[in-house]
């Protein structure tokens, strides 16, 4: 938004660009990490708690996807935004070559993914389908439909996640119809054990489903509430690794034991790789997180849950635990609102107006002046997972302001007679949002985790501006 007031504030390094994924070499010896500004930063991980650069390239827009070669470790695939997928041969002792370049992708290239012979590469699409390549030849060989997530075997079966909550299991290189298909409507994402006996699914309630090769349930782990956004296996494939959309990492065994946790709002966990006894997390710094696999160690710990969210309101206090929504003074707690999913957001306006967000649903509801009764609701759903919420207006004409965990400001403008009007992108980043701060009213403020700060202003139509 052009009218945006910008203030950066902070220490971070101008011109640092977030990470959006993260992949390592076979070995574990390597790391390779893109960046939301177009560069790829290629680490040295021999000792992971030290990681030293190596080289860095460059596509013309955010790499949002990387992966090397599992039968030629000198060759690394990207993938950007701009729906070019390159394929480098990155070599320690030369500058690093552009061999192919897999482009006219009618969509930003969001992953992509090695078949195990080294040859074909799938390209996933922002659209919800992947590109299917022979890569050196520069030959496409078709599509996968409804996939928003994918990974691949070491046997070469590809399992994905769609956006119609189906998930297949599919053989390419034989029959490209789906092996098995089951429904997983809660599923965010999917990775195969280091064994391909077992296939995990990542879950917007927080849980982990076990199912296998067919598809047939297994057990279903269930380590904490926070929506899950990856998943990955340890090498010897005896614990989960998970990823939430707020921060949280962890590893949990087969009886749902967690074997550590680690909590940084700073983490993004759009992408997670294992090399060795690291584990690679995207992340809103200019490095990726590196983390030990069996301790969670290497960087700063964090124990336990994220905390209750919560906000001041008449004479008590508005408070979140886990899925309900609590009003009033300690000890006269009213349930104003329950969601189907843990609340991550609350905030309240005017001693009358809540609103509370739960993942992409957030809920607006106008309390009686003088009691804890809901009078009227409204059921708002995002376009991204929400980080965080903010109120603006009055009590007869709302504005809710939504910050996403990754870059983007929604606004929706409530006047409780007719249908919300939005959502609306209010606002971008260039790193993700970390919390919104009302100052009065007509005013917030955004800041993001480079200590950038946007004051925005509501005007007389409802839109936000400086």
């Amino acid at each position: 938004m052009s009218s945006m007031v910008r203030v950066t504030s902070g220490s971070a390094a101008a011109g640092a660009a977030p990470v959006s994924c993260v992949a390592f070499r076979a070995d574990g010896r390597r790391l390779a990490s893109g960046s939301h500004g177009g560069g790829v930063l290629v680490q040295d991980t021999s000792d992971p708690a030290r990681p030293t650069r190596l080289t860095e390239l460059a596509h013309r827009s955010a790499v949002l996807g990387a992966a090397f070669n599992p039968a030629a470790a000198d060759l690394l695939a990207t993938g950007s935004a701009d729906g070019a997928a390159a394929v480098w041969r990155v070599v320690d002792d030369r500058p690093p070559a552009v061999m192919k370049v897999l482009g006219g992708h009618p969509a930003p290239v969001t992953a992509v993914h090695w078949m195990p012979d080294g040859q074909h590469l799938l390209c996933q699409l922002g659209d919800g389908r992947a590109a299917v390549w022979h890569a050196f030849g520069e030959k496409y060989l078709g599509e996968v439909g409804d996939c928003l997530r994918l990974d691949i075997s070491a046997g070469g079966l590809v399992a994905s996640v769609g956006s119609s909550g189906m998930v297949s299991v599919r053989d390419l290189a034989g029959d490209p119809n789906p092996l098995a298909a089951r429904q997983a409507p809660a599923a965010e994402a999917c990775a195969w054990s280091p064994d391909a006996a077992t296939l995990a699914l990542a879950r917007r309630d927080g849980a982990i489903e076990l199912r296998t090769p067919q598809l047939d349930p297994i057990r279903t782990l269930r380590p904490g509430t926070a929506p899950l956004r990856a998943v990955t296996w340890s090498p010897d494939g005896r614990y989960v690794i998970a990823g939430g959309y707020d921060g949280t990492v962890l590893s949990v065994d087969a009886t749902d034991r967690v074997l550590w946790r680690h909590i940084d709002p700073a983490i993004r966990p759009r992408s997670l790789a294992i090399g060795g006894r690291a584990v690679a997390v995207a992340s809103f710094g200019d490095r990726p997180y590196l983390l030990d696999v069996f301790s969670g160690g290497y960087s700063r710990q964090e124990a336990g849950e994220p905390s209750s969210p919560s906000v001041a309101f008449r004479d008590g206090m508005i408070v979140a635990d886990d899925r309900v929504v609590t009003a009033g003074p300690l000890g006269d707690r009213t349930v104003i609102v329950e969601h189907e999913l843990p609340v991550r957001a609350v905030d309240a306006l005017a001693d009358r107006i809540v609103v509370t967000a739960a993942h992409q649903a957030i809920r607006l509801i106008r309390l009686d002046p003088k009691a804890y009764e809901v009078e009227l609701g409204v059921t708002l759903r995002a376009p991204e997972p929400v980080r965080t919420v903010a109120l603006l207006g009055s009590a007869e004409a709302t504005v809710v302001v939504a910050a996403s965990y990754d870059f983007r400001l929604f606004a929706w403008t409530v006047d409780w007679t007719g249908p919300p009007v939005g959502p609306r992108l209010a606002g971008e980043f260039g790193s993700g949002v970390a919390t919104l701060q009302r100052l009065d009213d007509q005013r917030l403020t955004a800041t993001d985790h480079r200590g950038e700060l946007v004051i925005l202003a509501l005007g007389a139509d409802g839109a936000l501006s400086a």
